[in-house]
C-alpha cells in the first residue's frame, strides 16, 4: 500500500504535522470537492437536483451501514454522537430500580446523558477500571437482574485502550443487557462489526477518525431493537408515508430511519459518505495496522525519552491514540508544539498523540525533537 500516495489527498501536510485525529481530523480534497460540488449544484439548480442530492444520502448511508456491518436502513443521520446517545438514553422505557453500567473515565458526551436519567429512578453504576483499561469480571460483578444497559467507548479518548467488544458483546446478549457503543475513537481506524459484537446500538459523529466535518455523524440502532426506542424528537419524516403531505397517518418507520424527523443536512451527509469511502478505498484493516505500527514508533520515541507510557502496549487492546506522560507541563509543551506547527493533545494527564494513515515515521521524529528542544 503507497501511503504516501494518499497523503497527496491532505493539503494540512503542506503546513503541519496534524498528529490529532482522536480530536478534530482535517478534511481530504475528495471530501472538499464533494462539498463544492454540492454548494455549485445547489447555487444552479437547488431543487432540480433534488432527486440526486437524495440518491448521494443514500449512497452515503450504503457507505457507512458497510462501514459498520449494518444493513442500511439500521443507519439514522444524526449531528453528532452525542445526538445519538441521547436518542438511547431518552427513548427506552425506563423503571425506577432499572440500573445502567458506564465506565467512569468516559468523556463527557457518554456520561451526561444517562446522569440524567437519575432523576427517574436509574440508578448508574461506574466500572472502575483502576488500571485505565475495562475486564469483564469487573462489569459482571456489577450486574444483576434489573441491569437494563452497559454503555462503552470501542476506544477509551484518554489513553487509547480498546475494549473487547466481541466478549462483552456476548456477555451481554446472554444477560438480556442492552450493549451501546460510543465509536468516535474508532470508526475509520478500527474495523467496527454491530452485528458479530452483538452491540445494539452505536453512535459517532465523523469529524475525528473518519476524516469528515464536524456536525454529522451515524447512529445505529439494530432493526432488532428498534421497536424499544421511543422517538424524543419526531416529524413528517418519521412517519412510514412521508411523501403524502395531504393525508394524516400517524404510523413510524419501525428501524432507525424513524429517528431522522425533518429535513436532513445533506452537504454534511455528502461529505461523511466521500470521508468514509476513501477510507472503505484504503482498508480500515489496512489503516489500522499502519497506524498501529505509527503508534509503535511512538512508545519507541517516548521510551528512549524516559516518558511514562499510558497506553497498552498490547495491541490488541491498543486503538489509534496513545498516551505518554513526563515530568513537564503537558498542557504549556502542547500549547508550544502548536505554536511550531505541531498539532497534538493533552487529556487526563498526559500528551495524547493520535496519527492516522497519511502521516508517517518522519512526522514522528520531528515531533520528538521538537519536544527535546523544548523541554
Amino acid at each position: 500500500m503507497n501511503f504516501e500516495e494518499y497523503r497527496k489527498l491532505f493539503p494540512i501536510t503542506d503546513n503541519f504535522i496534524y498528529l490529532d485525529h482522536s480530536g478534530v481530523g482535517p478534511i481530504s480534497i475528495r471530501v472538499k470537492e464533494a462539498v463544492t460540488d454540492f454548494i455549485e449544484s445547489s447555487a444552479s439548480r437547488s431543487g432540480f437536483a433534488y432527486e440526486k442530492w437524495m440518491e448521494k444520502v443514500e449512497g452515503s448511508r450504503k457507505t457507512c451501514a458497510d462501514l459498520v456491518g449494518a444493513n442500511i436502513e439500521e443507519i439514522a443521520f444524526v449531528k453528532s454522537t452525542s445526538h445519538g446517545i441521547s436518542l438511547v438514553a431518552s427513548g427506552i422505557d425506563w423503571q425506577e430500580g432499572d440500573n445502567l453500567l458506564l465506565y467512569k473515565n468516559e468523556f463527557p458526551s457518554n456520561i451526561y446523558p444517562w446522569l440524567n436519567l437519575e432523576k427517574k429512578g436509574v440508578e448508574i453504576r461506574f466500572i472502575k477500571g483502576d488500571k485505565g483499561e475495562i475486564d469483564l469480571d469487573e462489569i459482571e460483578k456489577l450486574v444483576d437482574s434489573n441491569t437494563k444497559l452497559l454503555s462503552l467507548s470501542s476506544v477509551q479518548y484518554s489513553n487509547g485502550f480498546r475494549s473487547d467488544l466481541e466478549k462483552i458483546g456476548e456477555f451481554c446478549s446472554k444477560n438480556n443487557i442492552l450493549f451501546f457503543i460510543d465509536a468516535i475513537q474508532s470508526l475509520g481506524v478500527v474495523p467496527m462489526d454491530v452485528k458479530n459484537y452483538k452491540i445494539d446500538f452505536l453512535s459517532a459523529d465523523g469529524h475525528k477518525w473518519m476524516l469528515a466535518p464536524e456536525g454529522t455523524g451515524i447512529f445505529y440502532c439494530s432493526n432488532e431493537k428498534s421497536k424499544l426506542l421511543n422517538p424524543p424528537l419526531l416529524g413528517w419524516k418519521s412517519i412510514v408515508d412521508e411523501s403524502n403531505y395531504s393525508e394524516i397517518n400517524f404510523e413510524l418507520k419501525d428501524n432507525a430511519l424513524k429517528f431522522e424527523e425533518g429535513s436532513l443536512n445533506v452537504l454534511g451527509i455528502v461529505a461523511l459518505g466521500e470521508a468514509v469511502s476513501l477510507l472503505s478505498e484504503v482498508g480500515i484493516s489496512k489503516i489500522m495496522a499502519r497506524v498501529q505500527n505509527l503508534g509503535n514508533h511512538i512508545i519507541e520515541n517516548a521510551n528512549k525519552r524516559g516518558f511514562e507510557i499510558k497506553s497498552p502496549l498490547d495491541l490488541s487492546k491498543r486503538g489509534g491514540n496513545v498516551s505518554f506522560s513526563g515530568d513537564f507541563d503537558h498542557q504549556k509543551l502542547r500549547d508550544k508544539l502548536q505554536e511550531n506547527n505541531i498539532m497534538v493533545n493533552y487529556r487526563a494527564g498526559g500528551m495524547r498523540v493520535s496519527p492516522h494513515f497519511y502521516n508517517n515515521e518522519d512526522e514522528i521524529d520531528r515531533l520528538f525533537l521538537e519536544i527535546d528542544k523544548l523541554i
